[in-house]
């Protein structure tokens, strides 16, 4: 007890640092919104100012460590100014990679001024100690680390709660535009907080520096429980942040001390950070969620003609050229292109922010190297195994995916990265495996490069067809969907967690490959190779390459340390260069700033230009219609149908169901959004739903869809309850909707938005995807919204293309497309003029009158939903005011003075003496 006791007082002095790191974590955050990754490259920064300056220098502790606060502090300041400001307005996860590009810059600074060799540095703090109890002493250091961190949290809460900065900041944070009507500098408040934050940074880095020595890889992997420990405040309670950090640093210690397995500390860490994500995060986002606007999407669609030429081309190089110098370097750079590949399935398509792909390669690897060395197994058997064994680790971190995204993710893969090394990675062993052979044939790497390197070219190739086919097909365009937008994906009936794992899953295996490749590339293997933060490296260079491109590896790997820019660059300079990756960190900050979609985007840009000058005197190089519209399916007319604004009469709807609410009430804390409603909608008929804003029409539509629970009452679909199903679940029973803010998948076109929603309910075939995908047609029902909704002219242009009326058309396309029986539409006529409300209105009544749908009506346009509906009923404050015909409800009292404006002072007497004798 006595010895577990001093094991708890020791750690609570580093504790307190880790905890001064999250709190500079916690200010950016709380003040800008941004989740900054390089947090740990700036404590590292300050921890190699203080001991440069009073190692080196010769300066006085506290002067050194006072420069060091400074320093990091402006470097703060210019990430706000140079990255974050230009950024500014920008989605999260932007945000993140920019920071990320912050993180590789700092850190490559460090290794080219201070090298990879481990420092220490001599503490600013006295080092005496002193006895507590039994003969067991403490550190004078390690309390003055703990009063430090405790007197700088409650400064913190102190400066943040009274003082005019710490109000101005929350204001900002708040609500910039209104801060900014207010005369508050937003940019002034994010500089000062940046400076803050880095100086925290600097502060912590420099007085942890005597406790864990000066270690980049150490340093920067402090980001992942300084970030637990920022969660344990919630992301904005200082002093719960101290406390969290304590808790961590303490079960780090205790694990080490008391458990005989090799990175237990790492690992506890791991456990305690996806603990407090997975209680803080969500499957769905709510309604206030606007997901990140991701780098645009390559189309899937491959040109044969010049994946061949450049096929031929790189044969040429290797067996006719036979350049020595650069067979390895290419090498190097396609390992890498293999395992970014996975980026862009994982991120690029399924927008699932991974920082652990190098990670799974490296599982890869160690199945591989632990397999061929206990027997002997064909190499192709090897691959296949290898890649069928990573999948399973793959599919645990998509549980993570299910309730979280975005830097949350990338947080929990990142310290899924650093637990792999500090556990299977860290073992400096080295692991002997025979030569690579196929059909008889030796490819080692050693004495046949040529060889080896034809096959990793080949095996990109047939990896990037297999990325490529998936891009094109129905597991593709669910992918797609749920990165443009999971609340829309699961109300259409895909299943987002399960589309997450097979995300996770193909992306896993697809980095397996390129580890095995990797190991095999020495008859040596060392595990350590497959470091903590390669990840963030290589999800950097795809990102630059282009994130949503097949193409786009092969443009980022140049910036891969050893492969061709390494080579490229030697060649230029006839001497060894280092500042590849410091340029390839520069190159993503630049590309966020300017062009986030990638240089795979402006070279498309570049080449369909060109084409388009060359087809007008060159006939053969013009486009065909399918090639015009990404190769996508065009819709199969079999008979010429009028467009008159009403759906074909092609089919009966039979057996649609109605739906039903009974004694349904919901709250949000004290806020009870709806009281006891019940309504029942028929086939046939189309219902309207009014009432004011707050008077709970788009809860009532949440409720339905599986979006929030309601504590009271049950829903039915005919003669099932489904207020105990899942999201995705109700949408295939049959209930369909339409979104108030749309929430279309904008990475799509108007088609692939139809065909998405009409493909929900079928099951997943990835294998076939991923190898011969299926051209499929729009349904029926997609033909007959695109019909009557005249979107003939318009199914192969971007949603973004589209003027916001026709969106809002396209939305309620979409929802029609699912084939639902019931139909329920958020506001749809928000934005459209009155031509198009007359056709909405129409197009409203022929789903009720034509296909004898079952339709829910909420709109403010009153006179719109009188024109149209059977039946009209009235919340207000959540509640029933009134229900019945259009007219009936039109002159019912309560829904004059609450919701139309009393009209006369009888009709407000009324109303009032109403709601007087119900209180």
């Amino acid at each position: 007890m006595t010895n577990f006791l001093a094991i708890l007082i020791q750690a609570l002095g580093p504790g307190a640092m880790l905890g001064l790191l999250a709190l500079g974590l916690v200010l950016v955050y709380r003040s800008t919104g941004v989740l900054n990754l390089a947090h740990g490259a700036q404590a590292a920064l300050g921890g190699y100012i203080y001991w440069d300056l009073s190692s080196n220098a010769g300066l006085p502790g506290l002067l050194a460590l006072l420069i060091a606060v400074l320093a990091s502090g402006v470097v703060g300041v210019l990430i706000q100014v140079l990255v974050m400001r230009p950024l500014r307005g920008a989605a999260p996860l932007t945000l993140l990679i920019g920071s990320i590009g912050v993180l590789i810059v700092i850190q490559t600074g460090l290794l080219l001024r201070y090298g990879s060799t481990p420092r220490s540095a001599q503490s600013v703090l006295p080092n005496g100690l002193i006895e507590i109890f039994d003969g067991q002493s403490v550190g004078i250091d390690r309390l003055l680390l703990l009063v430090i961190g405790i007197v700088v949290a409650a400064g913190l809460w102190a400066l943040y709660s009274f003082s005019l900065f710490g109000s101005t900041t929350s204001a900002v944070a708040e609500n910039p535009v209104a801060a900014a009507t207010l005369g508050h500098a937003s940019d002034r408040i994010a500089v000062g907080n940046w400076f803050l934050g880095g100086a925290l940074a600097g502060l912590a880095g420099g007085l942890l520096a005597p406790i864990s020595g000066l270690d980049l890889v150490t340093m920067n992997g402090l980001i992942v429980p300084a970030l637990g420990a920022a969660l344990a405040g919630g992301l904005i309670s200082f002093p719960l942040t101290i406390v969290g950090a304590l808790i961590i640093q303490i079960a780090q210690s205790i694990s080490t001390s008391y458990i005989d397995f090799r990175g237990v500390g790492a690992a506890s860490t791991f456990v305690i950070v996806v603990a407090m994500l997975l209680l803080r995060g969500e499957s769905i986002p709510d309604r206030g969620y606007v997901g990140s606007r991701m780098p645009t999407l390559g189309t899937g669609v491959l040109s044969w003609r010049w994946m061949t030429f450049w096929a031929v081309v790189a044969g040429a190089i290797i067996w006719v050229l036979r350049p020595a110098a650069w067979t390895d370097a290419i090498l190097t750079s396609m390992l890498i292109a293999i395992v970014m590949l996975s980026i862009v399935v994982i991120t690029g398509y399924a927008g699932q922010v991974s920082l652990a792909q190098f990670g799974l390669a490296g599982c890869g690897a160690v199945f591989a190297t632990e397999l061929t060395s206990r027997a002997d197994v064909p190499f192709l058997l090897v691959l296949l195994i290898a890649a069928v064994c990573t999948v399973p680790i793959g599919v645990v971190l998509a549980l993570g995916a299910m309730r979280m995204r975005g830097a949350s993710l990338a947080v929990i893969t990142l310290a899924f990265n650093v637990v792999l090394f500090a556990t299977a990675f860290s073992d400096g062993d080295v692991k002997s495996i025979p030569s690579p052979t196929i059909f008889g044939v030796d490819f080692g790497s050693l004495v046949y490069p040529e060889r080896y390197l034809s096959l990793v070219i080949v095996v990109f190739i047939l990896l990037g067809i297999a990325v490529a086919n998936l891009r094109r097909s129905s597991t593709g365009r669910r992918l797609v969907a749920v990165r443009g937008n999971e609340r829309a994906a699961a109300a259409i009936g895909i299943r987002v967690g399960r589309t997450k794992a097979i995300a996770f899953g193909v992306a896993s295996a697809i980095a397996a490959v390129g580890g095995v490749l990797f190991a095999f590339r020495s008859p040596a293997v060392t595990y350590t190779s497959f470091g903590s933060l390669a990840s963030i490296d290589q999800l950097a260079w795809t990102v630059v390459g282009g994130l949503g491109y097949v193409a786009g590896p092969l443009i980022g790997m140049v910036f891969a340390t050893g492969g061709v820019g390494t080579q490229l660059a030697d060649v230029v300079y006839d001497d060894q260069f280092t500042w590849l990756p410091m340029i390839g960190g520069l190159a993503l900050i630049v590309t966020m700033v300017a062009n986030q979609d990638g240089l795979s985007s402006v070279i498309a840009g570049q080449v369909a230009h060109v084409r388009a000058l060359l087809s007008r005197v060159l006939p053969f190089l013009r486009e065909r219609p399918a090639a015009a519209a990404g190769g996508a399916a065009r819709v199969r007319r079999t008979a010429p149908t009028p467009v008159t604004g009403a759906p074909a009469p092609s089919r009966r709807r039979e057996g649609v169901s109605s739906l039903r609410l009974e004694d349904v009430s919901v709250s949000f804390g004290g806020v009870k959004a709806m009281q006891h409603v019940s309504l029942e909608v028929t086939p046939g008929t189309v219902h309207g739903l009014i009432g004011p804003n707050g008077a709970g029409k788009s809860t009532l539509l949440d409720v339905v869809s599986g979006f929030v629970p309601s504590h009271t009452g049950t829903v039915h679909l005919g003669d099932r309850r489904i207020d105990r199903m899942p999201v995705w679940k109700r949408a295939h029973e049959g209930i369909g909707r339409s979104f108030q803010s749309l929430e279309l998948f904008p990475d799509l076109t108007v088609r692939d938005n139809l065909r998405v929603a009409a493909e929900a309910g079928r099951s997943d075939n990835v294998l076939r995807d991923l190898v011969f995908p299926r051209r499929t047609e729009l349904n029926v029902a997609a033909l007959d919204a695109v019909r009557f909704l005249q979107l003939e002219d318009e199914l192969d242009q971007r949603i973004d293309s589209l003027s916001y009326g026709r969106r809002r058309i396209v939305a309620i396309a979409r929802t029609l497309a699912s084939d639902a029986d019931v139909i329920m539409l958020d506001e749809p006529a928000s934005g459209l003029d009155e031509v198009e409300r007359q056709e909405l209105s129409a197009a409203v009544r022929a789903m009720a009158d034509v296909h004898g749908r079952a339709v829910l009506l909420i709109e403010h346009d009153v006179d719109l939903v009188m024109a149209t509906s059977d039946v009209v009923t009235a919340l207000d404050f959540g509640t029933v005011i009134a229900s019945g015909a259009p007219a009936h409800v039109r002159s019912h009292p309560e829904v004059i003075a609450s919701y139309l404006g009393a009209v006369s002072d009888e009709e407000a007497v009324i109303a009032v003496t109403h709601k007087t004798q119900e209180v």
